[in-house]
């Protein structure tokens, strides 16, 4: 009779472990992912949530990355923040940030090499931010209203559309759309010369809107209903427009070059999760499954390569995406950050003209 009350021993002692540790997961809290709304999409993170549960993340919207920053340096806990390229050295040294181990993330050695080794996110030889989305802003046009002889951004200044024009109200895109504009060398290391030139591009884009969006579906709206014939936007409103079987098209080659991005995810230093969760949740919005959701409900660019592969080529093609992801993201005018003096000194202007003066 000893060795089954040994076996009986045993088996309560190993319920009693499975049964501390199924409360231990139960009761832990949740992460807290600090983003931009809409980002919640349940599709996006299916491999975390599978792992740790429906209830393992809550979220936390932020409106802008200067809102986000602010928020962040008095205190903000998040555990995993959504950042772009050119907010990541600025970040980095105001100490929000930690670096990211990347021998943590199955993924890593997936992610396009041109987003993962960009050098405004791999700074001192650490890796302070994850690549998650890419892509361009451009020009969304009704091609039933709008007739060019070449694509070009200068369809947003033209007088002929008068009023009939929006832009996004979001300072680095519109800086960067006003400085290709002005034909400026370098629009992250501006000379004082240029700043005039900037200035006027600024104005005239002002002058031609009929008004500056806050929210995609603003845009969508105002295009879907006539209001509006061309505007600066993003692929996701591209594609929710044709869906509404609007014809539109958006500017994939534009005489003066795509406007291209990267945003991604980061580490503040007020993260408290455990460090696996917080590795698991990344790594599991860079899963090639997560991506191909990414794609097809967004219309944005996943950072891993294998998750592109997953998606139909018609849809790819459509959005630009088709090509090789290196060549597309460093042959465009890509984003980035910018000394902070010269930022701030932009975001004066343009908050000005923004508002009329």
């Amino acid at each position: 009779m000893k060795p089954i009350r040994r076996s009986l021993s045993a088996w309560s002692a190993l319920a009693a472990i499975a049964a501390a540790q199924f409360t231990s997961a139960a009761s832990a809290e949740p992460l807290t992912y600090f983003t931009w709304a809409g980002y919640d999409d349940p599709a996006f993170r299916k491999p975390f949530t599978d792992k740790h549960g429906a209830d393992s993340v809550e979220f936390s919207f932020f409106s802008s990355p200067d809102e986000a920053f602010a928020k962040l340096k008095a205190g903000f806990k998040a555990d995993v923040a959504h950042s772009c390229i050119h907010d990541i050295p600025k970040w980095k040294e105001a100490g929000l940030i930690k670096p990211i181990d990347t021998s943590k993330l199955d993924n890593w050695d997936d992610l396009i090499p041109a987003l993962r080794d960009a050098p405004a996110v791999h700074i001192d030889g650490q890796q302070w931010m994850i690549p998650w989305e890419w892509g361009a802003s451009s020009v969304i046009y009704r091609a039933d209203k709008v007739n060019l002889p070449e694509e070009s951004y200068e369809v947003l200044i033209d007088p002929a559309y008068q009023g009939r024009t929006a832009l996004a109200d979001a300072f680095d895109e519109a800086y960067q759309l006003s400085a290709i504009l002005a034909g400026v060398k370098d629009p992250l290391n501006l000379e004082e010369s240029e700043y005039a030139a900037v200035e006027e591009k600024m104005r005239q884009l002002r002058s031609n809107a009929r008004f500056i969006w806050t929210e995609p579906s603003q845009l969508e709206q105002a295009m879907a209903s006539g209001e509006i014939d061309a505007a600066w936007g993003w692929p996701n409103s591209f594609a929710s427009l044709r869906k509404q079987n609007v014809d539109v098209k958006f500017m994939l080659q534009p005489k003066e070059g795509l406007v291209t991005w990267q945003c991604g995810f980061t580490i503040p230093a007020t993260s408290d999760a455990p460090e696996e969760q917080v590795y698991d949740f990344i790594d599991a919005l860079e899963d090639p499954s997560s991506g191909q959701a990414l794609v097809n409900n967004f219309g944005y660019g996943h950072s891993n390569a294998k998750a592109l592969e997953m998606v139909d080529k018609a849809r790819l093609q459509e959005l630009g995406l088709a090509g090789d992801a290196n060549e597309t993201i460093k042959s465009g005018n890509l984003m980035g950050p910018m000394p902070e003096k010269q930022r701030q000194r932009l975001v004066e202007m343009w908050t000005l003209i923004k508002a009329g003066g």
